[in-house]
């Protein structure tokens, strides 16, 4: 079988060309130049690899971006706060990002219920997921979270049969697994999020049309406990996205949830583990800040 490759760039070239013309207009119309902060609060390397990936994105379409890096253990759950209110307050930032996952000393929930729903460009605030469960949304034009955003919208721009499709999500994380599953069920996808306790995980994978890999349990790390999708695990013609990564403390390495090699040949569609979802993700951030920026320079 040929299989369809699907990489991100051409369409996150779009969307970057696109964010580019709306930040001159946004200048030019309204005096207001977007700004994105991110916030390093834990000491995830892959994390940090983003952030740098991040701050490059944002210079490239004139987005003024900051990293403010509060994971030392000098600064404590009442200092990421406070920082988070100020960041609130501010009218020269329209857009922030929590990098996740968090260190110990701060909860997610303390952190997503003190941003800004209106500065939220992860869509992960209490009232972004609200909206999101309630279906009340555009997905180009409202503050979803990123990863899945820019899965579907791949999906999409590659013609991945969505409807009536029996999708497995691995991973049933508030980051990726959940909000997917609600965007592709909106599309009317019958869609189950697999995780460690799920019963018969391989049974469920091989029949499913689509199956998202987003454990970022690789077995070098968690032995019998972690997930690695390969050919023999999917029935031929299914479609698999790349998600999952985990960076190998001893090496350096970056782990996969996906052997993209044994399943070139079998799947229909596949993205390759590097230069797809992760860029799309960076794109939907760009454009989240877009909006976000948009929606507040219209509130002043």
């Amino acid at each position: 079988m040929e299989t369809t490759m699907m990489p991100a760039s051409p369409l996150a070239s779009k969307v970057k060309q696109t964010v580019s013309q709306d930040v001159a207009r946004l200048k030019r119309e309204r005096g207001v130049s977007p700004k994105l902060v991110a916030l390093l609060i834990g000491k995830d390397p892959v994390s940090r690899t983003y952030v740098d990936l991040k701050k490059k994105d944002c210079a490239e379409v004139g987005i003024l971006s900051e990293v403010r890096d509060l994971s030392s253990d000098q600064y404590s759950s009442s200092d990421i706060i406070s920082a988070l209110k100020q960041l609130n307050e501010d009218p020269s930032v329209h857009a922030v990002i929590p990098q996740m996952p968090f260190s110990g000393k701060v909860r997610e929930e303390e952190v997503f219920s003190t941003l800004s729903p209106d500065k939220d460009v992860d869509g992960l605030t209490p009232y972004r997921l609200g909206r999101l469960v309630r279906s009340e949304y555009d997905l180009e034009g409202s503050l979803l979270p990123c990863t899945p955003k820019g899965i579907t919208l791949l999906c999409k721009f590659y013609s991945v049969p969505l409807e009536g499709a029996d999708i497995a999500i691995v991973g049933r994380g508030v980051l990726v697994g959940e909000p997917l599953r609600k965007l592709l069920q909106d599309l009317n996808a019958t869609v189950t999020c697999c995780h460690t306790k799920t019963r018969d995980l391989s049974g469920k994978l091989e029949k499913a049309d689509v199956i998202v890999a987003a454990s970022g349990r690789p077995p070098e790390i968690f032995g019998d406990r972690g997930f690695r999708l390969n050919g023999e695990m999917v029935k031929e013609g299914s479609t698999v996205i790349s998600v999952g990564v985990a960076k190998d403390p001893s090496t350096g390495k970056m782990l996969y949830d996906v052997d993209v090699a044994s399943l070139n040949g079998r799947c229909k569609f596949l993205t390759p583990n590097t230069g797809s979802v992760g860029v799309m993700t960076r794109a939907c951030l760009l454009q989240n800040t877009i909006v976000a920026a948009l929606a507040l320079s219209k509130a002043v």
